[in-house]
């Protein structure tokens, strides 16, 4: 592994590489195929700072149009964390031109695990808000094979929303850009990459430690696996016995 993968995620709060989380890699580890991208606390704080000023901007050029987004629709689990941290921003404003927007939530299954997509999504908790005649945001924290994206714009379609804008820190699927535009994102992701966010830490481990075990890793092979993506010794030292050792 690259040592400067490492440097990138560690690097303190007021030294953040914007240039590497538009554009970054994960880490390549033992008895997986995928590769692991850990994403630090400060790091999503920051990512989604510099997505509400994307969404400030086409609220800006929006104004004339009437197109300007009045509600936004968390997905659940993914996108609230990305949601929070966007309310922080956009729920109140300083410009009378420019709507505070509302949030709500919706809940959404699509995968069973890193990289296992279930055959079709469904819905988990209903829509929270009203978005009829509405200009709504969906806020997810990645795009991938888009399925997400698609059954959730023709949900709140069907109930009436105006228009739909995709909101995601990360995407995977480069055609989602045309095919839903608008589409507001701060980067890529390559398609082999897992993306670790802070509300999913502890999941990725107890899921992924046993398939690395049973593909004959060892505790110790593990171990350097998560040392590797950069996880934190507190953490190795709460879950990886236990969950290694689960039946």
């Amino acid at each position: 592994m690259s040592q400067t993968y490492i440097d990138y995620i560690q690097a303190p709060e007021d030294r953040i590489d914007a240039d590497f989380w538009k554009n970054p890699f994960g880490a390549q580890i033992d008895y997986d195929e995928l590769k692991f991208l850990y994403v630090p606390d400060h790091v999503s704080t920051y990512i989604a700072a510099q997505l509400a000023r994307q969404v400030y901007r086409y609220q800006i050029n929006n104004i004339s149009t009437r197109e300007q987004i009045t509600h936004a629709v968390m997905i659940t689990m993914g996108g609230l964390l990305p949601g929070v941290l966007l309310h922080d921003h956009l729920a109140w404003t300083l410009n009378k031109n420019v709507p505070p927007i509302n949030f709500g939530t919706m809940g959404v299954k699509y995968y069973a695990g890193p990289g296992d997509p279930l055959d079709e999504p469904f819905i988990k908790h209903p829509l929270s808000i009203d978005v009829k005649d509405q200009v709504v945001g969906v806020v997810e924290d990645l795009v991938d094979l888009g399925g997400t994206a698609r059954f959730v714009g023709q949900h709140l379609t069907e109930r009436g929303a105006r228009k739909i804008v995709l909101i995601a820190p990360y995407l995977k699927n480069t055609g989602i850009v045309k095919e839903m535009d608008p589409v507001i994102f701060y980067g890529y992701v390559p398609k082999d990459t897992w993306i670790i966010t802070p509300r999913e830490k502890v999941e990725t481990l107890v899921k992924r430690v046993p398939f690395w075990r049973d593909n004959g890793a060892t505790l110790s092979d593990c171990e350097d696996n998560l040392i590797k993506i950069g996880y934190p010794r507190y953490l190795i030292d709460i879950y990886l016995r236990a969950t290694y050792e689960r039946g």
